[in-house]
């Protein structure tokens, strides 16, 4: 203890950089956790379980001891806030569009972005049957449009604000099968990318977004129906994932996050815990900014678009 005292009045006077070495102790905390919003519980816990579990490992020298899962399991964005404000989640794991949300409402920082499947970034398609007469987006109005969820920034913010921007109107309907006004553009939830394909597909809807990764994978969109589909609208390009920290937070347990997620894919123990959720890597953005979050606040402000 007199040890503590004697170092803290040392680097009060100014002979060593408060930076450089912990003043009093390590920061208490004991357990780590990551988190998400989702409604696929079981997927996102095997999924992130392996990352949490190699990161806690390698911070134990900073008196971590393991690491948790935390999951908005209802997959509402109000969920996930109310778990960061609280401090229930310390890392999160989310699509542009929520994780803007929560830098917004939550006061959540941002501190990298992911690669994966070998893509650092991604965009929104919209498809339609090449049958279908529709070649542009003006088409769609009086028309059905198959989205993912609505905490989908691929399949559901980029494309609505696609749509929006063209001057179509937008409505929500319970199902495929309800009318759609003629005036407007009446949307479902399909819940994935197979889903969306698959209603596209059977004309169970006029036309459907998805990702251009979900585009190229058989498993969301299946060569059978590919070939019958055709884009006719790409959104600009956004990362796909993007890594958060609460509030409060010691800021030197997060550059030591930042540390170990840029060092992962350096190892093979790494690299194994990536694949769990098919990353590649974790990078801090191209230029250093974070500009296109603030690119989307501004869209979210003129859509009007509110969240559960």
């Amino acid at each position: 203890m007199h040890k503590i005292i004697i170092l803290c009045l040392i680097l009060f006077f100014g002979f060593l950089s408060p930076d450089s070495l912990y003043c009093l102790e390590p920061p208490k905390k004991k357990v780590l956790s990551i988190g998400r919003a989702t409604n696929d519980v079981i997927s996102q816990q095997k999924k992130l379980e392996p990352i949490i579990t190699y990161l806690s490992a390698k911070l134990k020298d900073i008196g971590i001891e393991r690491g948790e899962v935390v999951l908005a399991g209802d997959n509402k964005v109000s969920s996930l806030i109310r778990l960061v404000k609280e401090g229930n989640i310390d890392i999160i794991f989310e699509s542009p569009l929520i994780a803007t949300l929560l830098k917004v409402e939550a006061d959540a920082v941002p501190i990298l972005t992911i690669w994966r499947e070998g893509v650092g970034e991604y965009n929104s398609l919209i498809i339609v049957r090449k049958d279908s007469g529709i070649q542009k987006i003006e088409d769609l109005k009086g028309k059905l449009v198959a989205f993912k969820d609505p905490g989908s920034n691929s399949g559901y913010f980029l494309p609505q604000i696609g749509l929006k921007a063209k001057g179509l109107e937008m409505i929500e309907l319970s199902s495929f099968n309800s009318i759609v006004p003629k005036d407007k553009v009446g949307y479902v939830f399909a819940g994935s990318e197979l889903n969306i394909s698959s209603w596209v597909f059977y004309k169970k809807a006029a036309a459907g977004a998805l990702s251009n990764l979900a585009w190229v994978s058989p498993k969301d969109v299946p060569q059978s129906y590919k070939k019958d589909f055709r884009i006719i609208y790409e959104s600009q390009k956004r990362p796909e994932f993007i890594v958060l920290v609460r509030p409060g937070l010691d800021k030197r347990l997060v550059e030591r996050i930042k540390e170990e997620f840029l060092m992962m894919d350096k190892s093979e123990a790494g690299r194994e815990a990536l694949k769990s959720y098919e990353f590649n890597k974790f990078i801090e953005p191209e230029d250093g900014s974070w500009n296109f979050m603030t690119e989307i606040e501004k869209q979210l402000k003129v859509s009007g678009e509110r969240f559960q």
